[in-house]
């Protein structure tokens, strides 16, 4: 039987989507010249309300499967479908922005490292910049049987014959334990690693970290624990939201001390990279507390909701293209001299490119042969039920 639709995944899909467009529209006008320090500063500072995105569809993706697949349905032809709503299209769209790349340097199509130089795309994408992403995320999905074996054995051997509290205070130990780990990796990330210096294999391995799952996995487990305990999930989430609003107000602060101690001038954007321990520790209380945000959010209809709701559905069609959009934006927007406008004209772009990259997946989802350019944006899904139900019905939201 189908499990209850978690209504408030789509809104967060929604807040990340929109997120990550504004991050992106951000890192176009930052760096321009002529650009007027109030405007690199309030940029900076917007930038870091944006920081979540990303990583939420990592929370989403271990949601998602653990909620489905956590207790051992079969995945075979699970991973052939996610093959079919994600890879496909990520190969489409990097042969679009490889294409259109070309065009933009005049360099021939058909050319003897033409093939080659696609297939790289597909290992190490620059051309569209933000398909690495792809690439990171579906390396969860691979490999999503052994995380779901970790998380049987951790119920069978840690879990098992214990109280329900009693669980529950092992799960808070053991996702204490692993986010020290997982911070201390993020602190080898940022200070150490870039001082190794190694060959061979481990030097591609530190080249390519940044799209590699292993420094991402905190996420993943977290949306794993959610998908898991849905319902407590929802209560944690509510009890907790004022002091994950505090954190994230305390760790908001710190990030901008960071930024501008920096470079109080020229903002470097970099310095609040996702592989750095303040950023992992922000980034988790802003995605805990935009959670508990969506769950009160979800019992409203209102047009916001809505949305939010539209944003998400075609979330991932629109994370393919949206970047192609901004290019299309940016290239008018580059023929202007604008000293002082840097801020407004990021909000502009990002209030043009983010619907419009909805607009076109919605569009585009309905052509015949769609899904191969949207995912499974475009398909119809039973209508959904209140978030609060507790009978089985309709499917879940479409994966990120």
């Amino acid at each position: 039987m189908s499990k209850e639709r978690i209504n408030e995944w789509a809104l967060l899909r929604g807040f990340a989507f929109l997120a990550v467009v504004m991050q992106h529209s951000i890192g176009e006008y930052i760096y321009r010249s002529g650009i007027i320090q109030a405007d690199s500063i309030m940029l900076g500072m917007l930038y870091h309300f944006t920081r979540f995105g990303t990583l939420t569809f990592v929370f989403l993706a271990g949601a998602i499967l653990f909620y489905q697949y956590g207790d051992g349905r079969p995945y075979r032809s699970v991973i052939l479908r996610r093959i079919g709503d994600i890879y496909i299209p990520f190969v489409v769209w990097t042969i679009i922005y490889w294409i259109v790349m070309q065009w933009i340097f005049k360099v021939p199509l058909l050319r003897a490292d033409s093939v080659q130089d696609i297939v790289g795309q597909l290992f190490a994408p620059t051309n569209g910049y933000h398909l690495w992403f792809v690439i990171m995320i579906f390396q969860f999905y691979l490999l999503f049987p052994l995380f779901r074996w970790l998380g049987k054995q951790f119920g069978t051997h840690v879990l098992a014959h214990r109280s329900s509290q009693q669980q529950q205070r092992r799960i808070i130990i053991m996702l204490v334990v692993i986010g020290i780990v997982y911070g201390w990796i993020m602190w080898l990330c940022y200070y150490a690693m870039p001082t190794w210096t190694v060959e061979g294999i481990w030097k591609i391995v530190l080249e390519h970290r940044t799209s590699e799952f292993i420094f991402y996995f905190f996420y993943f487990v977290l949306g794993g624990i959610c998908g898991s305990a849905i319902q407590r999930w929802r209560a944690l989430m509510l009890k907790i939201l004022p002091w994950t609003a505090l954190a994230f107000g305390i760790m908001y602060i710190w990030l901008g001390y960071d930024l501008l101690r920096f470079d109080p001038v020229a903002i470097n954007l970099n310095v609040s990279t996702y592989l750095k321990p303040t950023t992992f520790i922000a980034v988790v209380s802003h995605m805990l507390l935009m959670y508990g945000l969506a769950l009160i959010l979800v019992e409203r209809k209102g047009v916001i909701v809505r949305f939010l709701q539209w944003c998400g559905r075609y979330s991932f069609g629109g994370y393919l293209s949206h970047a192609l959009i901004l290019m299309g934006v940016s290239y008018f927007t580059r023929q202007i001299t604008m000293p002082g406008l840097n801020l407004i004209m990021t909000i502009l772009t990002f209030m043009v490119v983010a619907p419009t990259a909805i607009v076109l997946t919605s569009f585009l989802s309905r052509l015949p042969g769609g899904q191969w350019l949207t995912g499974s944006a475009g398909k119809k899904s039973k209508p959904a039920i209140p978030s609060h139900a507790t009978r089985p019905s309709s499917t879940l939201p479409q994966d990120s």
